[in-house]
């Protein structure tokens, strides 16, 4: 039976406390123990963004968050977003009709919440990008984003919400501290299981392939999280976000492929939360941020009670869904030679351009003397049983010229083992990936 914990947050502005089943979802505890109907259980898996509430200041989707994750946060709901009168955005999706059914709506408005907060004066491309993770299978989408485009600039009628209401959790479901992380898994090893994001955890679940009843939280460690340079090396630690990875200028200069990929992740709700480590662990072959690591020779830092080890990327990963991290290991963070005038791309092909799985990824890293290519990296996606260093391609590429990139092109579809599936053909992922390989290639080159 899951245990029953304490759980404190503030909820709209005020403080609440209460008792919890520590396998409740976010969502769960809104609808079920509050009341609070505005968020919808659509897909259940991140995609519809119909469950979308904002958790200190970001947008996030509350299926996909286990609810003792929000113990000490500062949480808002549609229910709580009037003051005397309704919202700016209320006002603006009645008034150019951009209200629809309830499922989708609540979400939306508070997607655009999130966004306004933000960026008070966004425009058409940011309210574009800000509700990507918000689909409706109704209608279009004119007068939604005309009503969000309204009200921008539009104060608001109470200052953004903020955390007010001491956490009150046990420590054995949200640990403090990586020694605390490390316990739990030691004392634990093969039952307690941990969740960041819960991007790739809570859908499992969703699925019946994961129990919710063993899981501890890692968000609140902060030895797993930051940016920052060391030692010649960039550092990002495994509980850093997509889109903090997107935001940061270390990130930007020294691994620039790596916000690419972070950009085309799901929506704005799964770049809130999602994070380097949770991608790492789920050891998917089409993994997104995985490939610019190859691309950057990164390393990968991984602890447990008693050791601590450093794994090459390429080595990290034996299979599909399959690491040689151990059930008492954490992933702290990845290390990333720093080097001069690194330059580098990310391309996919999706079935759609977002919220989609990658067919095919490409990621390029290059560093050029003299106008001439002196250092090379290309790692694919989606392509084999692990994402790949293309070896052959990139002493091709080395070559330089426009018979190097024809080379290159002819090399990279013999590296790769693609396999048909639902999503794709074997040959087309062959094809596909020559295309994108030459597109990544004229990118770095052009920059």
């Amino acid at each position: 039976m899951p245990d029953v914990i304490d759980i404190a947050f503030t909820l709209n502005r005020r403080p609440v406390r209460l008792r919890a089943r520590s396998d409740l979802r976010l969502l769960d505890l809104l609808r079920g123990d509050l009341r609070l109907t505005g968020a919808k259980e659509g897909c259940g898996k991140g995609e519809c963004g119909a469950c979308t509430v904002i958790v200190d200041g970001q947008a996030v989707d509350s299926c996909l968050m286990m609810a003792f994750q929000v113990d000490g946060s500062a949480v808002e709901t549609i229910e709580g977003l009037a003051g005397d009168g309704l919202h700016p955005l209320q006002d603006a999706f009645i008034e150019t009709g951009g209200v629809q059914c309830g499922i989708c709506i609540p979400g939306m408005i508070m997607a655009g919440k999130a966004l306004l907060d933000r960026d008070p004066q966004a425009d058409a491309d940011a309210i574009r990008g800000g509700l990507a993770g918000n689909l409706c299978r109704c209608t279009g989408y004119t007068k939604i984003f005309a009503a969000v485009a309204r009200a921008a600039g539009r104060p608001a009628p109470h200052p953004r919400a903020t955390a007010t209401t001491p956490a009150a959790a046990p420590g054995f479901y949200r640990p403090r501290s990586l020694e605390e992380a490390l316990e739990i898994l030691a004392q634990r090893a093969g039952e307690a299981r941990p969740v960041a994001g819960g991007t790739d955890v809570l859908v499992k679940a969703k699925d019946g392939q994961q129990s919710l009843g063993a899981l501890f939280d890692l968000t609140g460690v902060p030895e797993l999280k930051g940016i920052e340079e060391r030692g010649g090396h960039l550092w990002i630690g495994a509980g850093a976000t997509h889109a903090e990875m997107m935001a940061s200028p270390l990130v930007a200069h020294h691994l620039p492929s790596l916000p690419q990929a972070c950009a085309v992740i799901g929506g704005p709700q799964i770049r809130n939360r999602g994070t380097l480590g949770g991608n790492l662990a789920n050891a998917s072959p089409a993994a997104d941020t995985v490939p610019p690591l190859y691309a950057a020779d990164a390393v990968v830092e991984l602890v447990s009670v008693s050791s601590r080890r450093n794994v090459p990327v390429g080595d990290f990963f034996t299979g599909p869904r399959q690491s040689v991290l151990v059930p008492d290991e954490l992933i702290v963070g990845v290390r990333v030679p720093i080097r001069a005038g690194v330059r580098g791309c990310f391309l996919r092909l999706g079935q759609r351009q977002a919220q989609a799985i990658s067919k095919v990824s490409v990621a390029v890293g290059m560093t050029f003397r003299d106008g001439r290519p002196d250092w090379v990296r290309v790692a694919l996606g989606a392509v084999a049983p692990t994402v790949v260093r293309a070896w052959e391609t990139e002493k091709a590429l080395i070559a330089g010229g426009y018979e190097g990139l024809r080379r290159a092109r002819e090399a990279v579809k013999s590296e790769v083992e693609p396999i048909d599936d639902l999503r794709s053909t074997r040959a087309y992922r062959r094809e596909m990936a020559a295309v994108l390989l030459e597109r990544a290639v004229r990118s770095v080159a052009e920059a």
